[in-house]
């Protein structure tokens, strides 16, 4: 097992690195205008490669031992001891200067997920969690809603966007979900959902067809914040992540109606 001294290091690195990627996003808008589309509804702009080199750079020059897996650049070293890396985790949200863009960066060792951060550039908002630790916005402790009244409550519900063939299942359990929660949001980062539920803005957040750098951090984060989570294996690395409160996790399992396969 890693020494938690060892992990709060790399927490304090990923905390000033994504400040640092963070003010440059917002003083390099102009790296938006360069889009290229990677697969169907799936796009990259320089703004991105840039952030995930800011990041890359810093954490090989602390941790040069460390594995690493970054949307843009893929995995590299071997091991458990690995960073996941989403340099823009929201993309069309930057280009379109909608501000709901994250910077997304978590590392895992032997034991799982140890540390999460997710840094909203345009909100001036830092999510963050240690293993066992606790998760925080801003410096103070949050928690997922519980205890409550869920039917008043919302949901951040994702259509397949990438996976149109998914739409149909996909329609069928929002329908049911709507009998369970008020309303519905999309907000375009997984990473961002999950933090919103880590900190009782919303009870419960379901999306289809995503990998480990879209989920690690904002998945720790809502973690020790209370919530549960559930990783469903979809296709390759591709999978559908479910979250919630820890009081509906069950019932909101009955309407996506499979089971875990992946820890």
């Amino acid at each position: 097992m890693m020494e938690k001294s060892e992990i709060k290091k790399r927490l304090d690195v990923a905390l000033a690195v994504a400040k640092e990627a963070s003010s440059f996003l917002l003083s390099h808008s102009f790296l938006s205008e360069t889009v290229e589309e990677k697969n169907e509804n799936d796009f990259v702009t320089q703004a991105d490669k840039a952030s995930e080199s800011l990041i890359y750079e810093a954490i090989e020059s602390a941790f040069p031992s460390d594995g690493w897996f970054g949307e843009e650049t893929g995995k590299q070293g071997e091991g458990k001891r690995r960073w996941i890396v989403d340099p823009i985790d929201g993309t069309v949200n930057y280009f379109s200067s909608f501000p709901n863009y994250t910077v997304s960066i978590a590392f895992e060792d032997e034991d799982g997920l140890a540390l999460g951060v997710v840094v909203v550039p345009r909100q001036n908002e830092l999510f963050w969690a240690m293993r066992g630790e606790g998760a925080y916005l801003n410096g103070e402790r949050i928690y997922t809603k519980e205890n409550c009244d869920f039917s008043k409550t919302l949901a951040i519900l994702v259509p397949p966007h990438r996976k149109h063939g998914l739409m149909e299942k996909y329609w069928e359990r929002m329908r049911k979900f709507y009998d369970i929660f008020t309303d519905v949001r999309s907000i375009g980062s997984a990473a961002l959902s999950l933090c919103y539920v880590a900190a009782g803005r919303c009870t419960m957040y379901y999306e289809m067809s995503l990998y480990p750098y879209d989920y690690s951090a904002g998945r720790l984060i809502l973690e020790e914040a209370g919530g549960r989570v559930d990783i469903i294996q979809r296709d390759g690395e591709s999978m559908d992540v479910v979250a919630s409160s820890s009081t509906i996790f069950e019932k909101v399992m009955e309407v996506i109606g499979e089971k875990s396969s992946v820890l």
